[in-house]
This record gives C-alpha cells, structure tokens and sequence, in this order.
C-alpha cells in the first residue's frame, strides 16, 4: 500500500505544482479530498502485465527531473500496480471504437469506484498507456478529464482540428464531452489520467478521419 500512496502523493504534488486554470486546479482539489489511508485501501490481484515490453519501453524514454519523481514511484511500486485492458469497460459493445484501440491499451486505476486501490464513489485516477502506431479514435465522455503526459511523441486532436505533438510533462484538461483523439508512432505513450466525477458514464466514439 505504501509504495501506491507515494506514487498518487507524487502525482498531486506535480499537478498542484503546475496546473495552469480554475477547472484543472478543481480537478487537484478533488483529488486531494480522496482518503489514501489504510482503512480505504482495498489490494488487488496483480497479474502478469499484458503490455509490459511496451511498458517497459515507455518508462525507459520519461525524462526530465519534473518527472524523475513519478518515475521512480512507478518502478518502486511496479510489481503492485493491476493493469487492465479496456475491451468493454469505457465503451458500449459496437460503439466503433476500433480493434486497434481495443488491441494496444492498458490501464491502471489507483483510485477509483470499482477497480482502485484507494476507493472513490466518482473519482478515477490512474495511468493509461498505448503500443506504438496505435489511432485512437475521436471521441468524448461526460466526465472532464485531466491528463499528465510522461512520454514524448504521442499527436492529440481536439474537436476535428489540426494535430499536435505533446510534450512529457504537458498536461491537458478535456471539458465534459470535448471530442479528442490520440496517436502514437514509433514510441508507446505512458500518462496519468484523471476523472473527476461521472466516471461511471460511458465514452461515445466520433466518427472523424485519422
């Protein structure tokens, strides 16, 4: 339990330290209501990690020293963390979203309703990752969303718009049904996410061209 608490601690302290607007500072102050005490830790199975080369790949490429800290909470508390792969939980059966998505993702929940290791009735925090040359589709939810990325490369679209590169470090809020996609290239994309609230509520694909 220690080694989870840490690496959530590192992760608030890095959002408290630079989140940017009054939405994303409200996601923080949420974030810091979540007990991480020992009564409200559940442990949870861990199995062998279904994308662990790619992990393995994406924590070798995080650098920067405002990151060495998430980082090494990570490898600290490698063997704890129970990964996932999303082939139904966030999508409706025949929603569109795609084989390649549902072939290269991987989650993991350290606060969260059902599958957190700390629990939250709304909120869900945790890390997501996806497998080089992976499209994942447009798409939104009515949750808003906050994301820190770790790796370089990954190409995020907004509402149809033009492509943009972001960097490890970069943090991105998506309002309540904000249509966004990603794609990675030669590298796999590691980042932390969070919802909020209506983290219960399913994500609705967007039909756009890659």
């Amino acid at each position: 339990m220690i080694l989870l608490q840490k690496l959530v601690i590192e992760i608030i302290n890095f959002f408290d330290q630079n989140v940017k607007n009054a939405s994303e500072r409200d996601v923080v102050n949420r974030l810091k209501t979540v007990s991480l005490r020992h009564e409200n830790f559940v442990s949870l199975e861990v199995k062998k990690i279904p994308k662990e080369r790619a992990l393995e790949k994406a924590l070798s490429t995080i650098s920067g020293s405002s990151l060495k800290n998430i980082r090494g909470c990570i490898y600290k508390a490698y063997s704890e963390i129970h990964w996932n792969i999303d082939s139904g939980l966030f999508y409706e059966k025949d929603s569109g979203i795609g084989q390649q998505y549902l072939d290269g993702n991987m989650h993991a929940e350290f606060i969260g309703p059902e599958n957190g290791a700390f629990k939250s009735d709304e909120l869900r925090l945790g890390l997501f990752l996806l497998e080089p040359n992976i499209f994942y589709p447009d798409h939104k939810h009515e949750a808003p969303e906050l994301y820190l990325n770790l790796t370089n490369g990954t190409e995020w679209r907004f509402e149809g718009m033009r492509w943009q590169e972001k960097d490890s470090g970069s943090i991105i809020y998506n309002e309540p049904f904000c249509v966004h996609a990603m794609k990675t290239n030669r590298l796999p994309f590691l980042s932390v996410w969070c919802w909020p609230n209506n983290s219960t509520k399913k994500c609705f694909v967007v039909p756009q061209r890659p």
